[in-house]
């Protein structure tokens, strides 16, 4: 029995052994497998421009009031809440009208200057009566004087006919004068009836209507219609750190004669993708905040196919000025970047084939991808010099492959690393790798 015993304890131990030298077997055959393969890069070297970046706001570079200058009851309006109104355009006789945006009931009007035209025509004839009267005078005296000097009259008659000669010439200048008032009156009349017919005095935006039609408007002071906006050029208002302004301040010139170009992006932009110019600074520091008021010119043209504009007043506003001249910097695919509890990093790989990870600070945006477009041309791409043959059915890999988005490395990369750009998520810290070198370069 004790035999037996034995024998089957030696017969499990035999069986433990050659489980334990079949899972050694196992693990020397995945040690044994290859590193795996990725793409590496070397950074570039392109000129970075470096920014002073700021928070602001939009306005509009103009608005005006649209409000009632005659009293009576608004009996239309013409345009539609919300729309974009074409202003006057010329001057002096030229002017062409803007838009019209409302009327005003104008009878009242048209009766003045009807009344008005009237009174000019009378004051007209009261100049011709009064100039016949002057020329009757004038008969009266000289017979007069020259019966004076035959004796046939009194001296008295001659001065009588002399005085009503005065009189009457005076009374040619006064209805004159009176012919002058009418006209004047009349032009008054006219103005008065053109204030009943409103139109646009700018292009731009117009708001809601404040009144509606059938109401009375102007009865005690102007009232207020609505009002319109600027649209196509827009202010931008950012504030300024003291330390800031100490730096670039100075480069303003006395004139502002808009050399400082700024960058603008809204919310839901990518970037800052408006163009514009600085125009104005405030004369002061405000000591509350320690900040300097800057003011920018926007151009907000419509955009092509969409019909609308990109930018409104009193959006919130990403600002950005270039912090002196570009300098040059490494450059990378954003793609190669990661985020770590440590922040931004990326894998290097070593002189064997080691990765490492680094950490990195990352610099301004260097190229975005344009939306896509017939027949787009690559500015920033990947090129794989020497690419290897598929096995198999495989079909090739591609050999040139566009970047969506470049960055510049402010700290923690230098031009001799060779970082991972693609096959990440096959590589770890400390393993091994094999690299497969890819060129990385920008428009030629």
């Amino acid at each position: 029995m004790a035999y037996w015993i034995r024998f089957a304890a030696i017969a499990v131990m035999a069986a433990s052994a050659a489980v334990l030298a079949g899972c050694q077997r196992n693990k020397d055959a995945a040690g044994a497998m290859p590193p795996p393969s990725v793409a590496v890069i070397k950074p570039a070297v392109a000129p970075v421009q470096t920014f002073y970046e700021y928070n602001g706001h939009l306005e509009t570079t103009q608005m005006i009031e649209v409000r009632a200058r005659v009293k009576g009851f608004l009996t239309k309006v013409h345009f539609k809440e919300g729309m974009e109104v074409r202003g006057q355009r010329g001057g002096g006789f030229l002017t062409i009208p803007g838009d019209p945006l409302y009327s005003i009931d104008e009878r009242e009007y048209r009766t003045s200057v009807k009344k008005a035209e009237a009174e000019l025509e009378k004051a007209k004839a009261d100049i011709e009566n009064w100039k016949a009267q002057v020329d009757l005078a004038k008969a009266e005296l000289k017979r007069a004087e020259q019966a004076a000097a035959s004796s046939a009259t009194a001296q008295t008659d001659v001065d009588r006919a002399r005085a009503t000669l005065g009189v009457n010439t005076a009374q040619v200048a006064s209805a004159i004068a009176n012919t002058d008032a009418a006209a004047a009156n009349l032009h008054t009349s006219h103005i008065q009836l053109g204030y009943t017919r409103i139109h646009a005095r700018i292009d731009g935006r117009i708001s809601r209507t404040h009144v509606d039609e059938g109401n009375l408007v102007g009865q005690t002071e102007p009232t207020l219609l609505t009002t319109i906006v600027r649209m196509d050029e827009l202010y931008v208002y950012f504030d300024v750190p003291e330390n800031d302004w100490m730096v670039w301040g100075n480069r303003l010139s006395h004139d502002l004669n808009q050399t400082i170009p700024i960058e603008v992006g809204v919310t839901g932009e990518e970037g800052h993708p408006h163009r514009g110019r600085i125009d104005f600074r405030e004369n002061r520091v405000d000591p509350g905040t320690g900040t300097v008021r800057i003011r920018g010119r926007i151009p907000n043209p419509i955009v092509p196919g969409k019909g609308t504009r990109d930018l409104y007043p009193g959006l919130y506003a990403r600002v950005r000025l270039p912090a002196g001249a570009a300098q040059p910097r490494p450059v990378i695919p954003e793609e190669a970047l990661m985020t770590g509890q440590e922040g931004r990093c990326l894998y290097v790989v070593g002189p064997d084939n080691k990765v490492m990870k680094r950490s990195v600070v990352v610099g301004p945006l260097v190229y975005r991808m344009p939306p896509a477009i017939e027949n787009p041309q690559p500015a920033w791409v990947l090129h794989n010099p020497k690419p290897a043959q598929p096995m198999g059915s495989l079909p090739p890999r591609p050999s040139t492959i566009s970047v969506k988005s470049v960055v510049a490395i402010e700290k923690g990369l230098a031009a001799e690393d060779v970082i991972i750009v693609d096959g990440l998520q096959k590589a770890r810290p400390g393993g091994d790798v094999a690299p497969e070198t890819w060129e990385f370069h920008g428009p030629k």
